[in-house]
């Protein structure tokens, strides 16, 4: 996978990322990934991934909507609601507010 971000040109000059399933953050790799959230749309080409992972001890959402290409891209999602709520979960925050 390659990490990008909406500044990158090319994406194939982007950093290839040490990320994978580590869902007990055994550390194992860099981007621990602790859930996966997937949507496609009737088109095969619309597809949106969602990996929750922790990197550096702190949350990252990561979005992937690659549909051709040798590689995965991944970059930041920008959903400030997906990324504070993932947020509130590994901070133990509680997000009840009732």
């Amino acid at each position: 996978m390659k990490l990008v971000d909406d500044s990158d040109k090319d994406a194939d000059e982007s950093e290839s990322i040490d990320i994978g399933w580590d869902p007990e953050l055994k550390k194992k790799y860099d981007y621990q990934v602790v859930s996966i959230f997937n949507y496609n749309d009737d088109d095969a080409e619309q597809h949106i991934t969602y990996l929750f992972c922790v990197h550096d001890n702190q949350p990252i959402v990561l979005v992937d909507q690659t549909t051709n290409g040798n590689y995965i891209a991944v970059k930041e999602t920008a959903n400030k609601d997906v990324k504070s709520g993932f947020a509130d979960i590994i901070n133990g925050d509680d997000t009840d507010d009732d």
